[in-house]
């Protein structure tokens, strides 16, 4: 059967079964709004003094591997199923996935390291999992993108992060372990999939024609094999930098990423169709290698500097993406040729939210800087869910 031509409007149409097993990101879009919460509100109830200490870790890694992992596996379940025309996944799927997600936060927030990496490997090997079966089974109609290779590198180095993290609680284990099981978890896995899954999902927001699948020519496994190489690349340069690369390895990292994201992505050129959302996920793609670069020209202000990765680039792109795909499966895509005030306080906040943390550190009010981040973002992304909530309830 030749390839089913993929526009956004074939997004419109869900696949049979129940409605939310059809949609997942109707539960995990919301779910990860909420989780977002509990990592960054930290910040807040500390500056106001509601909260007795803080912890960079645990909103790191909470904001990664609950947050963000929340919005990836709405799309994913989502998406995978209506690329390759199979089933949606079962309702013990996306039951174990959003548990996952939520013990991982829990556990976090106990300092239960050892569980709430366990929680994460899980889901992961869920995903994993789910991805296979629909992209190597008989049922399958199409195969992935040249680009999807990135999504098994990505999930590799975030089970390999998520046991270092577990293992540096153990006794006498090295302390680099920490050091590098972060970098995994927190750059790794979503440089990898913003690699792999923006291939496929910034044309059609940009309306420009998706790629074609993996096999369908020979140009395609040389990309798939570029893809992979870019991926290596981008691992090695972790371990790289956390053996003392301060400065060549995130600048490498960034020229990577930078090149797979204009090339494959089409990012080098500002999106064809209207719609804010579609320049908010441009703008948030250029963010994700400035941040990079900016890290490894003043390594002496590494994190505030990777907070214009992680706040601009992750944090605004999937708001960006998960607006596309929520206008677009729930038949309001009109609202997304246009500019809904509910998008512009987003971007708005998310934006003034990443100026303040990265000013944070020149300023003389550290926490009250970190507090006024973190009341922009959360202002800005309950703006967005009281706006697209409603809609993901509904019919």
């Amino acid at each position: 059967m030749p390839p089913v031509a993929e526009t956004e409007a074939s997004f419109a149409t869900p696949p049979a079964g129940a409605l939310w097993r059809a949609e997942p990101f109707r539960l995990f879009f919301p779910l990860g709004v909420l989780l977002g919460w509990v990592g960054v509100g930290h910040w807040l109830l500390y500056a106001l003094g509601l909260a007795a200490t803080y912890s960079c870790q645990f909103h790191g890694l909470v904001q990664v591997e609950s947050f963000l992992m929340a919005f990836a596996t709405g799309f994913l379940m989502t998406a995978l199923p209506r690329r390759t025309q199979t089933a949606a996944p079962s309702a013990v799927e996306m039951v174990v996935a959003a548990a996952a997600l939520v013990a991982t936060t829990g556990a976090a927030a106990f300092e239960r390291w050892a569980l709430a990496e366990a929680a994460y490997a899980t889901l992961f090997l869920l995903l994993l999992g789910f991805a296979v079966r629909r992209f190597v089974g008989r049922a399958a109609r199409r195969r992935p993108p040249a680009a999807f290779v990135m999504i098994p590198i990505g999930a590799l180095a975030g089970l390999a992060g998520a046991a270092l993290v577990a293992a540096s609680t153990w006794p006498r284990v090295p302390a680099w372990t920490m050091g590098l099981g972060r970098l995994f978890v927190e750059q790794g896995v979503f440089l990898c999939w913003t690699l792999g899954v923006g291939s496929l999902v910034l044309p059609l927001m940009a309306g420009t024609p998706p790629p074609p699948d993996l096999g369908s020519t020979p140009r395609e496994t040389v990309k798939a094999l570029a893809y992979a190489a870019a991926g290596a690349a981008i691992l090695a340069t972790l371990v790289a930098e956390k053996a003392g690369s301060a400065h060549a390895a995130p600048l490498v990292r960034a020229l990577v990423v930078a090149v797979g994201l204009a090339a494959g992505g089409g990012a080098w050129r500002a999106p064809g169709k209207p719609g804010l959302h579609r320049r908010l996920a441009w703008l948030a793609v250029w963010c994700i290698p400035l941040g990079l670069a900016a890290a490894g020209l003043f390594p002496s202000y590494r994190v505030p500097a990777l907070h214009i990765l992680f706040v601009g680039g992750f944090g605004l792109l999937v708001f960006a993406v998960a607006t596309h795909v929520a206008l677009g499966h729930l038949g309001l895509e009109h609202l997304g040729f246009g500019s809904p005030l509910a998008v512009r306080v987003l971007g708005t906040a998310v934006l003034l939210a990443m100026v303040a943390r990265v000013a944070a550190d020149w300023s003389t009010t550290y926490f009250a800087h970190l507090g006024s981040a973190s009341a922009l973002w959360l202002a800005g992304t309950a703006v967005w869910l009281a706006f697209i909530g409603p809609k993901l309830l509904g019919r």
